[in-house]
């Protein structure tokens, strides 16, 4: 609605404007001839106006709506790869843990074998 008070505002603005600038009241028949077709025609500038600025209201909405339904969808895939990365990692440490385990036993033979062998 700040769009619409916007334009009250300078509906308002340009009117003063107009009373300003109109002629000096030396022709006020003249005046009072034009002011229903100027009425009038403010009237229809105010419509549209206002049916512009229901247009464009309703085109930042679903702009707004287009774009946070890409960022989600961005959201839930970078959600979906970093999900699937964390389970990469551990299954990795799960298997360094299990071949550091073996390594050290296998050290051990070695350590065996070497005392055995030199004993």
């Amino acid at each position: 609605m700040d769009e619409i008070g916007f334009l009250k505002k300078l509906h308002e603005e340009e009117l003063r404007d107009l009373e300003v600038s109109a002629p000096s009241p030396a022709a006020p028949v003249e005046v009072e001839v034009c002011k229903p077709e100027l009425t009038a025609a403010l009237r229809e500038i105010r419509t549209q106006y206002e049916s512009i600025a229901v247009k464009n209201l309703q085109e930042a909405e679903e702009w707004y709506k287009s774009k946070f339904a890409d960022l989600s969808d961005a959201a839930n895939r970078n959600h979906e790869a970093l999900r699937l990365a964390k389970q990469e990692m551990n299954e990795s440490r799960r298997q360094i843990q299990s071949l550091t385990c073996e390594v050290d036993g296998l050290k051990g033979m070695v350590r065996a074998r070497g005392r055995g062998a030199g004993g």
